[in-house]
C-alpha cells in the first residue's frame, strides 16, 4: 500500500477550498486511485463535485455507470486489473441497497475495494426524509455488515479521517474486501480548516 503524503493532501485540499468530500478525493489520489465508479443522486452530489474539481485538475475522476450494481463490479473489475483500490458509490435509499450484489461478489473474491454510501443529512434522521438511510430508516450500515471488512457511518467531521483511514487499510489488509462507509449528506459537504504547517 501506498504512504499516504499528509503534506501532500493537505496542500491539494487546501488550494480548492476544503470540504470534506475534497479531502476523501485527495485520500484516493495519494492512494493512486483513478476511477469512482458510481451513479449520481443529490445526497452523493458533494462527492461527485469533488471528483469534478479533481478530474479538472489531472485526479481522481468519476465514471458513471447504468446502475450501482454495474458500478460495484466496475470497481471490482478494476481492482483485480489494476491492483489498487477498486472504489464505487451511491446515493442514499435504493442506491446504497443496490450495490451489495457486486460488494458481495467482491468480499467472496476478497477484492479489495471501498463503499461510498451517502446518508441524508444528519438533522433529518428519523424524521420521515425521502430514502433515509440511517437506523431509522433503511438501515445500508446493517445491511453491509454481512459483506464488508470494515463497515461504519462517519456521524461527525472528527470521525472522518480516522474512519476513512480505517477503511482503506482494512479493504487493502489481508484478507482483503470490501470496506464501507456512510457518510450523511451535511458532514460531507462539510467545509474543513487545513493547518498550513
Amino acid at each position: 500500500m501506498t504512504e499516504l503524503d499528509e503534506g501532500e493532501i493537505a496542500q491539494t485540499v487546501a488550494e480548492i477550498g476544503p470540504k470534506m468530500a475534497d479531502l476523501l478525493v485527495a485520500y484516493l489520489d495519494q492512494l493512486g486511485v483513478e476511477y469512482v465508479f458510481g451513479v449520481p443522486g443529490g445526497a452523493i452530489e458533494p462527492l461527485y463535485d469533488a471528483l469534478a474539481r479533481s478530474e479538472r485538475r489531472g485526479g481522481v475522476r468519476a465514471v458513471v455507470a447504468r446502475h450501482e450494481t454495474g458500478a460495484a463490479f466496475m470497481a471490482d473489475g478494476y481492482a483485480r486489473n489494476s491492483g489498487k483500490l477498486g472504489v464505487c458509490c451511491s446515493t442514499t435509499g435504493p442506491g446504497a441497497t443496490n450495490m451489495i450484489t457486486g460488494v458481495a461478489s467482491a468480499y467472496e473474491n476478497n477484492v479489495p475495494m471501498l463503499v461510498i454510501t451517502a446518508q441524508t443529512a444528519i438533522s433529518t434522521f428519523g424524521k420521515g426524509a425521502i430514502q433515509d438511510s440511517s437506523c431509522t430508516g433503511v438501515n445500508t450500515v446493517g445491511l453491509y455488515q454481512h459483506c464488508t471488512r470494515y463497515n461504519t457511518l462517519i456521524s461527525h467531521i472528527d470521525q472522518f479521517e480516522h474512519k476513512l483511514a480505517a477503511a482503506i487499510m482494512s479493504a487493502m489488509g489481508s484478507p482483503a474486501g470490501p470496506a464501507h462507509i456512510s457518510i450523511p449528506r451535511d458532514v460531507m459537504a462539510m467545509p474543513i480548516t487545513v493547518s498550513r504547517g
